[in-house]
């Protein structure tokens, strides 16, 4: 099964190179063929640059660049390419900046080899936390998010909406218009 893990970027400089290495680290343990999609949003800290040097140590890591319009904008643009130039079977969204801990990718892609179609890294069942550095407002807005999701859109089962940490069968993605998404 051929894995793209998507990770989009705006300043990420201080953490990329240590994310790509500690993803190729659990990469050892998975018989799967593992990519890396590096989406960046033309970061004035040179993240790109960094993962251009590092795409030299590893082929496995991938590069797009666009113009800054919203994280959801980079991951649309992520997924495309993922399953369009890279035939992805597996899509994984992961934050750039280590508040999703790559040592979890084994479990999450434990669960699609089990049978499921969509998984979600939740912070809301057992072994899941909060970043402790998160501000009062974010947990809020967070909570906030949940409850709207859950009980308005009618999500009961699914005890974090909002998380960003997600791994996705193509096979769904492909269904997706996403010219409608933009």
């Amino acid at each position: 099964m051929k894995v793209v893990i998507i990770l989009p970027t705006y300043n990420e400089r201080g953490n990329i190179v240590a994310l790509l290495a500690s993803l190729q680290n659990e990469f050892q343990r998975l018989r799967h063929d593992m990519h890396i999609l590096v989406v960046d949003d033309n970061s004035p800290d040179g993240t790109a640059e960094l993962v251009r040097e590092t795409m030299c140590r590893y082929p496995n890591v991938h590069l797009i660049t666009g113009e800054k319009a919203g994280l959801g904008a980079a991951y649309i643009r992520g997924m495309q390419h993922a399953i369009g130039e890279l035939r992805a079977d597996v899509v994984f969204e992961m934050d750039a900046d280590f508040s999703h801990d790559p040592a979890d990718v084994p479990r999450l892609l434990g669960a699609l080899e089990e049978s499921a179609d969509f998984v979600i890294g939740s912070r809301h069942v057992k072994g899941g936390s909060i970043p402790e550095e998160w501000s009062t407002w974010r947990k809020w807005n967070s909570a906030g998010g949940n409850w709207v999701a859950r009980y308005v859109a009618g999500l009961y089962g699914i005890r974090d909406c909002t998380a960003g940490f997600r791994a996705i069968r193509a096979s769904i993605l492909r269904q997706i218009d996403f010219s409608a998404c933009v």
